[in-house]
C-alpha cells in the first residue's frame, strides 16, 4: 500500500517574518524617496522666489535709483505707492529698514513692509498677498527684504560681510528644504558662506527660524 505524502502549503512563521521585514524596508525607502522629491520641489520654489526678488530689486534700483521700500517719494513715480516710515527708517539711505518680529511679522508702515508693494506696483513681481505685514510668503512662512543687521541675520554675518547691505530673509523653512536650497545657492553649510541659517544644524522634521541670502 502506497502512502501519499501531503505537500506543505502556505508560509512558515519565519518566511512570513522575512516578508514583513522586507516589506517594511521597501515601504520606508519609498517614503524617504517621496519625501526627498517633495523637498527638492519645494526647494526649487524657494530658489525661484529668491532669484525673482534679486532680479526685481536690481531692476527697480536701475529704474528709480533706489531699492524697493527705500524710495523717498514713491508716490511721484508709482501710483498708489507709499514711502516707508517709522522708528529707525531713513528713506534713500540704501537700506531697507523697519521692525520685524521673530516670526517674520513686519510693522506695516516700515520700508520692509512696503518694499514688496513697490515691486508689485512697478510690475516687477507678479503678485503679493493682502496682509501688509507679510506681503510675500512661501508655503512655510513670510519672506522679507531687510537690511543686514544683527536682528535680521547675525552679528557674525554682519562682521563677515559688511558689504552686504540688504538680504532676503525666509522664515520657518523645513530643514530638508534649507539643505536643498543651500546646495543650490551656496556652499551647503548652514552657517558658512554668503547664504546662512539662524541655527548651526538641523534635524529632519524641524524648521529653521530664519534663512537669508544676499539681496
Amino acid at each position: 500500500m502506497h502512502h501519499i505524502r501531503k505537500t506543505q502549503t502556505g508560509f512558515t512563521l519565519t518566511e512570513m517574518a522575512i516578508v514583513i521585514v522586507l516589506g517594511g524596508i521597501l515601504l520606508a525607502a519609498g517614503l524617504m524617496a517621496g519625501r526627498g522629491q517633495i523637498s527638492r520641489a519645494q526647494a526649487q520654489d524657494v530658489v525661484q522666489i529668491v532669484g525673482d526678488l534679486q532680479t526685481a530689486s536690481a531692476s527697480f534700483k536701475q529704474r528709480y535709483g533706489y531699492l524697493p521700500g527705500d524710495l523717498p517719494t514713491p508716490g511721484t513715480v508709482l501710483s498708489g505707492a507709499v514711502a516707508g516710515t517709522g522708528p529707525g527708517v531713513t528713506n534713500g539711505n540704501g537700506r531697507i529698514e523697519g521692525a520685524v518680529s521673530a516670526t517674520g511679522i513686519a510693522t506695516a508702515t516700515g520700508e520692509i513692509a512696503v518694499a514688496p508693494q513697490q515691486l508689485y506696483l512697478a510690475g516687477l513681481i507678479g503678485k503679493i498677498g493682502t496682509d501688509a505685514t507679510q506681503y510675500l510668503q512661501t508655503k512655510f512662512g513670510p519672506v522679507h527684504l531687510r537690511t543686514n543687521v544683527a536682528a535680521s541675520t547675525a552679528t557674525a554675518y554682519v562682521t563677515a560681510y559688511p558689504s552686504v547691505a540688504n538680504v532676503i530673509v525666509l522664515y520657518n523653512l523645513p530643514c530638508e528644504v534649507v539643505s536643498e536650497v543651500e546646495a543650490a545657492l551656496d556652499d551647503g553649510g548652514f552657517q558658512t558662506g554668503r547664504a546662512r541659517s539662524s541655527v548651526p544644524t538641523c534635524v529632519a522634521g524641524a524648521t529653521v527660524p530664519r534663512y537669508w541670502v544676499p539681496l
